[in-house]
């Protein structure tokens, strides 16, 4: 009797430990970064064909639809912390970013911390969600600019900011903000990448304005970029409007996304200055928001 007692019990602990080995084997589910509410057949908004792509090659890898009531923190990032310019001081925290009726807010308001502080929201993927190449999209309401602006863009995802390591090889390959849209003009929007760093004589950029129609009359406007191994380009409303295709322009790293608003006194990068914008002066709360996002792998 007392082998079969002591027999049963060495199989129930043999089985016990293979038990917990299994579990603790079991591997970390994989975060599903496309939204559940996305559309089945979603596909990235082209007016005529790129050079290469087409419709039929691109799959939903990541997307975020905006229709809960909190910003999901397994994409994104809200930014808490402080920005200095040389007439203005920028606070950004979680009261400034809000998801909400099927939309993200970023939001500008006067602060009454000091005279020349403002906020302004900020959110990003970063070590969450960065990808190299593919395409993204995102139909967004930019703030009309007095003195602030929307940003729509990249930065690499590694230490180093746009010096990887250090390294400033006068190229883009190793990582660049990569601005796919920021509305700092009334009738045109600004993109292209820096590199370098930020310092000068070692920093680099190659930018433009963007002619774009009703950018502010128009209520929503969708911004695209495709990024492959040998060019960039630019989309707006589905129309190619830029083409980079010099090898030393072309990232090669991961990259997160990023949405910011940013507020400016005197300067000539923005229409206006945000220390003389009546409307936020009188205490009122001005908003730019992103109706979705999403980004696509290649299948080619």
């Amino acid at each position: 009797m007392k082998r079969h007692i002591l027999f049963a019990a060495l199989i129930s602990a043999s089985f016990s430990c293979k038990t917990k080995q299994l579990a603790l084997s079991k591997p970390t589910p994989r975060i599903n970064f496309v939204d559940n509410q996305s559309p089945k057949n979603a596909a990235p908004f082209f007016v005529g064909d790129s050079l290469i792509q087409t419709k039929k090659n691109w799959q939903l890898a990541f997307s975020d639809e905006f229709n809960d009531n909190q910003i999901d923190s397994s994409k994104w990032t809200v930014e808490n912390g402080i920005k200095y310019r040389s007439d203005v001081t920028l606070y950004a925290n979680s009261n400034q970013v809000e998801e909400k009726t099927g939309k993200a807010f970023i939001y500008y308001q006067k602060s009454n911390l000091h005279d020349s502080a403002y906020f302004a929201g900020r959110m990003n993927s970063k070590n969450k969600f960065a990808p190299t190449y593919g395409y993204l999209e995102c139909r967004i309401h930019l703030v009309k600019p007095d003195g602030h602006q929307t940003a729509f863009w990249m930065m690499p995802d590694g230490e180093g900011s746009t010096t990887p390591n250090g390294v400033k090889d006068e190229t883009a390959n190793d990582g660049a903000e990569i601005d796919i849209a920021e509305g700092n003009k009334l009738a045109t929007y600004s993109n292209g990448l820096h590199w370098d760093g930020y310092a000068k004589p070692a920093h680099k950029s190659n930018g433009t304005n963007i002619k774009a129609p009703n950018l502010y009359t128009q209520e929503y406007h969708v911004f695209g970029f495709e990024w492959t191994p040998t060019f960039l380009k630019f989309y707006y409303d589905g129309k190619l409007v830029r083409t980079m295709d010099k090898p030393m322009l072309i990232p090669h790293t991961p990259h997160f996304i990023y949405f910011s608003g940013s507020c400016f006194g005197a300067n000539d990068w923005v229409n206006g200055d945000i220390r003389k914008n009546q409307f936020i002066q009188k205490g009122n709360r001005d908003a730019a928001y992103i109706d979705y996002v999403r980004v696509y792998k290649s299948l080619k």
